[in-house]
């Protein structure tokens, strides 16, 4: 059944094809049973429901204009509200300079890297957020005074979207800017005409279907913004707690690494979850999915698995901490830290080296620094036999004594190692204690202190020669070479 009420309304309505315009017409309001709401989305998009206001301009222009426009009832109202939106527009250029004062006044008590942030996005928010203001409170008081506030409403819309581009496009990349600020300023312009829900309803309805729902570009939107907020969240919450066990003064540097890193993750794990969640996936299709990740893992992402576990069991037994001096095949330098997948290792020359984990799990490392610091240096001599010994052995202690970063206890050794065929071999043996500062470089200051002590007290390192005996009887064969003018050049 169909129920009719009577009801009076002013302008222009269209009855069975006929216009029929008056200041006081009676019609009766037919409501019908509530359709359901596919069929009441479909019917919107077929019979274009988004532009059913711009029906009545588009019939008759002329009645329009002369109902709308040129009736002082109607364009008293009008002047009003555009009077407030210029007034609106004028204190906001007004008064923001000053406000922009204060507040980067204040702002020289905000930490520096927040401020630094902030120093760039705030100056650009002041006007279109005192616009947004001034033009709020002119509707308020318009409709508390039962004035109409269309066009403020219009106008505290489009504001309201200006803030919003400033701000968000602040934080986006550069590429993706524009394209932001046109989606916000179109959309802000639906509901300035109070057709965005029409318009959402009708984008809700395109798109491929997909389970019990639509891919449609309101989905994709709303997906793209749970993610991203989630994903930031996740981000900025990570790096707090992160910094937190960075701090922990009882902890080995290795476990802060660790942990760090499984609250990150943990972190990331469960903004998936809560993103999937919040549109509405089911979770039971992560069982589809951890089915493919086993399979990639089983063929393509090995070696990345194996790091990955590696760097796990490196944190764990804190067989390589950061701030170690390791040395690995060719590369002698400091870790400089440690991650899931890869070691950062500085050498003394200033080149960085990513070792993947899995090396140093399965190939020889040489950690001298594992359990002390403390490292012994090796480095052999030569003399002459004619040489005093004794006296040799002394002045090597002493030289490698006098040299800085030399400990004195273990005190340097000189030890008698060989007599050879040319000379005699010794060997001095010292102790350091920071080999992240470089291993060659004190072997070279103690071996020219050595050699300043040689020559004060006349001892001769010996030149490495060798005898050729010519047999009797036997041929040397000698060739005249003459050379060239461009080689005397």
């Amino acid at each position: 059944m169909e129920d009719e009420e009577q009801i009076q309304i002013e302008g222009c309505v269209t009855i069975d094809d006929q216009r029929v315009c008056g200041d006081n017409l009676s019609v009766s309001e037919v409501s019908a049973a509530p359709e359901t709401a596919g069929e009441e989305v479909a019917e919107t998009a077929a019979e274009s429901g988004l532009f059913e206001w711009a029906r009545p301009i588009l019939d008759d222009p002329m009645a329009w204009a002369e109902t709308h426009l040129l009736d002082m009832a109607v364009l008293s109202p009008m002047l009003w509200q555009a009077g407030a939106i210029l007034a609106a527009l004028a204190l906001g250029v007004l008064f923001a300079p000053q406000l922009r004062h204060v507040l980067m006044s204040g702002l020289a008590r905000v930490p520096e890297g927040t401020r630094t942030m902030v120093d760039e996005t705030l100056p650009r928010l002041v006007r279109p957020a005192l616009w947004a203001a001034f033009l709020y409170a002119a509707q308020a008081a318009m409709a508390g005074s039962g004035m109409d506030s269309a066009l403020v409403r219009i106008a505290l819309s489009l504001s309201v979207a200006w803030l919003l581009i400033r701000l968000v496009t602040t934080f986006l990349p550069d590429g993706f800017r524009k394209p932001a600020g046109w989606i916000i300023w179109i959309f802000a312009a639906f509901y300035a005409f109070g057709i965005l829900d029409e318009v959402v309803a009708w984008l809700s309805t395109i798109g491929p279907p997909f389970g019990n729902r639509t891919i449609s570009p309101v989905f994709v939107v709303q997906a793209i913004l749970t993610v991203a907020l989630f994903m930031f969240a996740a981000n900025w919450l990570a790096k707090k707690l992160k910094t937190r066990v960075d701090d922990l003064p009882q902890v080995e540097p290795s476990l802060r690494i660790l942990m760090g890193n499984a609250v990150q993750v943990g972190l990331f794990f469960g903004a998936a979850l809560l993103a999937m969640a919040g549109l509405g996936i089911p979770l039971s299709g992560l069982a589809v999915l951890g089915g493919a990740i086993g399979v990639g893992l089983g063929f393509g992402m090995q070696q990345i698995v194996a790091n990955f576990i590696s760097g796990v069991i490196l944190l764990t037994d804190r067989s390589i901490k950061p701030d170690d001096v390791i040395e690995v095949d060719d590369t002698y330098g400091v870790v400089k830290s440690l991650g899931l997948r890869y070691a950062s290792v500085i050498t003394r020359d200033g080149k960085e080296h990513l070792i993947p984990n899995e090396m140093l799990i399965t190939d020889k490392v040489v950690n001298w620094s594992y359990s002390t610091k403390e490292v012994r240096v090796k480095r052999r001599l030569r003399v002459e036999y004619e040489s005093d010994l004794r006296q040799a052995v002394d002045l090597v202690q002493k030289g490698a004594m006098e040299t800085d970063r030399v400990l004195a206890r273990p005190a340097p050794k000189c030890l008698v190692m060989e007599f050879g065929d040319e000379a005699i071999e010794i060997e001095v043996r010292f102790w350091i204690n920071d080999p992240e500062n470089g291993v060659s470089n004190v072997s070279s200051a103690v071996m020219l202190n050595i050699w300043d002590k040689f020559k004060e007290a006349g001892i001769d390192i010996p030149l490495r020669h060798e005898d050729v005996l010519i047999t009797p009887g036997s041929t040397l064969k000698v060739e005249m070479v003459k050379q060239s003018d461009d080689e005397d050049a």
